[in-house]
């Protein structure tokens, strides 16, 4: 509601009627969310097998917090941003691109609650609409464990500078579907506090997408890519599945 045009406005509710899809799974799902939301996702679970983990967010990652706040607020680094992109929320909310950044520490957290050798990140609001489940009752994606998988938009170019990525929201890597091993998640947050480290002394930050980039970038041995066609985020359960039945 900061002036953001209309496509970047959600509320909660938004959220819990997206997640209301994806709840339709009945594989296991583990949610964290903050206290108030907790009784409200397993109701919409109901008998599924689901695990909730209440988050203190306000309180916690102080340190990280601050040190996104800073660069965000430096005129250095928003002399840096394309005008045209400012009004982004990576540009300018820190709990935003916290949030974004926690995403494989969380799934490592999750790890003994795991009972499967692939494990997905899903975010809470990843079916905008019923249609993206594709009408699965059990999603079953066979790639190999031995891989973190990347769903892709744009290939990587030589020559490219990561700044210029940051600067012109320029996406190749999607952050709403991430599937990797359970041995290769700890690998990924590795990855990605190692690139979160080298953004802050560079006076730089983004969300997950350039951190997911830069990653891959590192170390390609550990990844395989997915590109997405016809400019189609949330398809994993509609390329990704394999019906067992």
């Amino acid at each position: 509601e900061k002036g953001l045009p209309h496509y970047l406005q959600r509320t909660t509710d938004t959220y819990l009627e997206r997640f209301g899809h994806l709840a339709k799974l009945e594989n296991k799902i583990i949610v964290y969310t903050s206290e108030d939301l907790s009784s409200k996702i397993k109701e919409i679970r109901g008998d599924l097998p689901t695990e909730v983990f209440v988050v203190d967010f306000k309180n916690n990652f102080e340190q990280l917090r601050k040190e996104i706040t800073d660069i965000q607020n430096n005129p250095e680094y928003q002399a840096k941003i394309n005008p045209s992109q400012i009004k982004n929320p990576e540009y300018w909310n820190a709990d935003y691109v916290l949030v974004n950044l926690l995403k494989s520490a969380f799934v490592n957290r999750a790890m003994p609650f795991v009972d499967t050798e692939l494990v997905a990140w899903l975010d809470f609001g990843y079916c905008r609409s019923e249609d993206t489940l594709n009408g699965i009752k059990h999603w079953y994606c066979p790639l190999s464990k031995d891989k973190i998988h990347f769903f892709t938009i744009k290939d990587w170019k030589e020559g490219t500078y990561i700044q210029d990525v940051i600067a012109n929201n320029d996406v190749h890597v999607t952050g709403p579907c991430i599937i990797a091993g359970k041995t290769m998640w700890p690998i990924l947050e590795k990855l990605v506090y190692h690139n979160v480290n080298e953004l802050i002394k560079n006076n730089l930050m983004d969300d997950d997408q350039t951190l997911l980039l830069m990653s891959y970038l590192s170390a390609t041995e550990h990844f395989e890519l997915h590109p997405l066609t016809d400019g189609e985020w949330f398809v994993a359960f509609r390329d990704y599945h394999v019906n067992t039945n």
